[in-house]
Parts: C-alpha cells; sequence; structure tokens
C-alpha cells in the first residue's frame, strides 16, 4: 500500500516492501534498500545500501522529526482517505476517487440521488478490508461509475458529484 508523507510540508507518495535482506523503499522510479537500526544505548541508525547515518527521532503522533547529517527534517503522515479528500479540493471536490484498487461490494447511492456531507457514496473491497467512501460535500450525485462486483484501479473515478441546482 502506498502512503503518503510530506517531508518538510512537501507531500511524497512512498510504500516500504519486504526484500531478501530486509526493507526496499520505494519513492517515485526511486528503490533503495533501509534497514533502521536501535542501539542498546537509545541510538538510531539510518542504513541505505552500504551508507550509514546516526540519526535522532522524535514521534508525535503522525508527525515524526528526525534529525539526519545535521539536518532536521518533519515527516508528517495523511492516511489516504484523507489524502484523497484533500486532493479532491475545489471543482474537483465534485469527483471522488478510489484511495486503492480494489472491487465495488455495494453501492447505495444511484444517479440523481441527493447525498449530505459524510454519506456513503460506495462501499469497496481491497486487500479483503472493506472501506466506505463518503461524500466529500453535499451535492447531487450524477454518475456511479462502477456497479456491483466490477473491479477498478487505484485513482479511478467512483462517483461524480454536481451542486443541488446545476
Amino acid at each position: 500500500m502506498q502512503h503518503h508523507i510530506s517531508v518538510n510540508d512537501v507531500p511524497h507518495r512512498l510504500w516500504l516492501g519486504r526484500s531478501d535482506d530486509g526493507y526496499v523503499l520505494h519513492v517515485g522510479d526511486v528503490v533503495a534498500p533501509v534497514a533502521l537500526r536501535h542501539d542498546a544505548d537509545g541510538r538510531s541508525t539510518l542504513v541505505t545500501g552500504e551508507r550509514q547515518a546516526p540519526m535522532v527521532i522524535a514521534v508525535d503522533g503522525d508527525v515524526i522529526h528526525i534529525h539526519l547529517d545535521g539536518e532536521a527534517y518533519r515527516l508528517a503522515y495523511t492516511d489516504a482517505v484523507t489524502f484523497h479528500a484533500a486532493a479532491a479540493g475545489g471543482a474537483a471536490g465534485d469527483i471522488v476517487r478510489a484511495p486503492m484498487p480494489g472491487v465495488v461490494i455495494a453501492s447505495p447511492v444511484a444517479a440523481g440521488d441527493e447525498v449530505a456531507a459524510g454519506d456513503t457514496l460506495i462501499v469497496i473491497e481491497s486487500m479483503k478490508l472493506e472501506t466506505a467512501i463518503k461524500s466529500p460535500r453535499a451535492g447531487i450525485v450524477e454518475t456511479v461509475s462502477f456497479t456491483l462486483g466490477q473491479t477498478f484501479d487505484r485513482d479511478a473515478i467512483l462517483v461524480k458529484l454536481v451542486s443541488e441546482g446545476e
């Protein structure tokens, strides 16, 4: 699963995968082996390939402060639903996209239905996890792009909304 991390307020999409030797970090087209080691005295070391660098870590909820190579970094985690809701701001708020690939398991609304902010528009399943996709705002359902049992890719347009009176 991809994660949305802002480093000093610059957003990045990344994911961490397993390898024979530990973990592999994927950021865009860059793939790098990584490990985080903690000593008995509480010191942390970031290992990337052959390079090792001491680092200091402080965790505050979804924010992690890191001091590495003489620089301070602020990493902020944003869950996928919040990320996609924020990304759908402005006119794009009329489009509700899939936060991950999956299959439709319920569709309680149809074109022409009036919805309030927070109403469930569609329920998806991805990796055996059910997720109710909620309306980001009040409006009228213009289209529901997928029907029960249909599969879709991440970022697929699931539902389009229009404002009342449009």
